[in-house]
């Protein structure tokens, strides 16, 4: 079952890592979101979450994808310096997607509440900082997945290959005899 399906999406496996990416981004900031939501009312548990609570959860879970969309090319690079975008890539997905995710929740007050409350939120449960970095780990591994497939394509063997009709070779064999 499992190749017929990898067949019908037509997506290589770097454009699934990407996708998977994005999908872990979404749910784990919609997390925060509904943890920071059962911070601001603790009765939302028991009593059912409202309309306006279950938008803020999907807010929430916007805005962690936007915010990594926006944060281009600082996850999933390779090496030392990639070491250091891929933090400054966490701590721009995690503010800018709070900012994003308070802005959609509430126009004017949400966009300066929105990266407090995320802060105060994770530092409230040390457990779920944790593993908000280690989602963002793992989303960082994920692009670097999805990086490295989109270089490979653009590698300098393929680019001369030497017996192509359009190479130089090719175009001037015989020419200058």
């Amino acid at each position: 079952m499992r190749p017929l399906t990898r067949k019908r999406t037509k997506l290589s496996e770097g454009e699934r890592a990407r996708a998977l990416a994005f999908l872990l981004v979404g749910v784990c900031s919609a997390g925060v979101g509904f943890i920071a939501v059962h911070h601001l009312d603790r009765a939302a548990m028991f009593d059912g979450l409202s309309f306006y609570q279950i938008w803020i959860i999907i807010a929430s879970g916007l805005g962690g994808m936007i915010a990594l969309f926006l944060s281009g090319d600082r996850m999933g690079q390779s090496g030392s310096l990639g070491v250091m975008r891929g933090v400054a890539g966490a701590i721009w997905v995690t503010f800018i997607g709070a900012l994003i995710g308070g802005t959609l929740g509430l126009p004017l007050y949400g966009t300066m509440f929105g990266p407090f409350i995320v802060v105060v939120t994770l530092m409230g449960a040390p457990i779920l900082a944790i593993l908000w970095a280690f989602n963002l780990l793992g989303v960082h591994f994920l692009l670097a997945m999805y990086q490295r497939e989109r270089d490979s394509i653009f590698t300098p063997a393929r680019m001369n290959i030497s017996d192509h009709p359009e190479s130089l070779r090719m175009r001037l064999q015989g020419r200058f005899t």
